[in-house]
């Protein structure tokens, strides 16, 4: 699909104030954000329409208004792996402004999205001419590299079951329960597995009596946290010792 047209955004206050909700730009001095709120633009896309691809030249910064994008990547053999869903308020893609380097991952429309398009060269200069938002920057970056550690740490020494679980435990659950917002073929891909895996994983937390899956796997409802924690430090051997 081709991008819709880009529109000015007026007026220009409530874009300073969606510049400065965005954690990329709230560090900015309020001149700064007027600044760049003059160059903003408006684009809407359609579910699955990419905002960029892998490889594209990154001079553009985004500002996810409205609706969620996917960060994917796909391997030679075609499957895909959602790296994160960004929610309102997110700048996709944002740490290819670093270093200007072409697209790292694709960014693709889960629903219905507005963002807000600006120039990737002056959101540099603005962070570069403002060395508190560099560090505010930075603290962001230290705490996504310590992510990837937890991460790979769990796909060494947790099994799908317990990755399940953490993942289900980390999600806001109010009412207890947990809307997973993705189909499970996306959380599938997002967990490193096979939907048909996935689907035992949760047949098995199901009968043991720790979730009810609802909603057609949209939704699930936790029903023994206390196991639900056991399993997620320890794996089936956590629950092997209750």
């Amino acid at each position: 699909m081709s991008l819709s047209r880009a529109d000015p955004v007026f007026p220009e206050e409530p874009l300073v104030s969606l510049l400065r909700a965005c954690p990329l730009f709230a560090p900015l001095p309020e001149h700064v954000l007027r600044d760049l709120a003059g160059l903003a633009r408006r684009r809407r896309y359609e579910p699955e329409q990419a905002l960029f691809r892998i490889g594209d030249r990154s001079d553009s910064a985004f500002v996810l208004c409205s609706g969620h994008v996917q960060a994917r990547i796909r391997s030679s053999e075609g499957r895909e792996l959602v790296l994160h869903v960004a929610p309102p308020g997110e700048a996709p893609g944002y740490l290819d402004l670093i270093d200007g380097a072409p697209r790292s991952a694709d960014a693709v429309a889960q629903d219905d999205v507005e963002v807000l398009v600006l120039p990737a060269g002056a959101v540099r200069r603005a962070l570069i001419e403002h060395p508190h938002a560099l560090m505010e920057l930075s603290t962001e970056l230290a705490g996504i590299v310590r992510k990837l550690d937890e991460l790979m740490r769990d796909l060494v020494f947790l099994d799908l079951p317990a990755r399940l679980a953490k993942l289900l435990l980390a999600r806001p659950a109010p009412g207890g329960r947990v809307d997973l917002g993705v189909t499970q073929g996306e959380l599938a891909v997002h967990l490193g597995v096979a939907r048909q895996s996935l689907n035992r994983a949760l047949g098995d937390l199901q009968r043991r009596g720790l979730i009810r899956v609802e909603d057609s796997g949209r939704s699930v409802e936790l029903i023994d946290r206390v196991a639900l924690r056991r399993m997620a430090l320890g794996g089936d051997q956590g629950l092997s010792q209750m």
